[in-house]
């Protein structure tokens, strides 16, 4: 793998941090400092998911349909076809019946 060169400018404070720990782990600062990014940049992908499935997923919110939910989806139908059917259904819509069900505010 080759290396590419990046010229960050940072405040001296900063700077002289980076060369006070790298030489207390045994490191050239450059080194050190190149480790640095590299682990943040992987804990920041592991921590920021892209996506809203990926963070209901990282947060247990989400699992895959069921075989049984899977065989209930009719190929072709499109979304705005299911709005139309559901539009047209009887009864109080799925957010009446949960906002009845939660009762009043507090």
């Amino acid at each position: 793998m080759g290396l590419n060169t990046m010229t960050v400018d940072i405040p001296l404070e900063t700077y002289q941090r980076v060369v006070r720990l790298a030489h207390q782990v045994g490191k050239a600062p450059d080194e050190w400092a190149r480790e640095l990014i590299e682990t943040a940049l992987l804990t920041h992908e592991q921590v920021h998911p892209r996506t809203t499935a990926e963070i209901l997923q990282a947060a247990g919110r989400v699992r895959a349909l069921s075989e049984s939910l899977r065989d209930k989806i009719i190929p072709g139908v499109t979304l705005d076809e299911v709005r139309a059917a559901l539009a047209q259904a009887a009864g109080p819509s799925l957010s009446e019946i949960v906002s009845e069900r939660r009762g009043p505010a507090l």
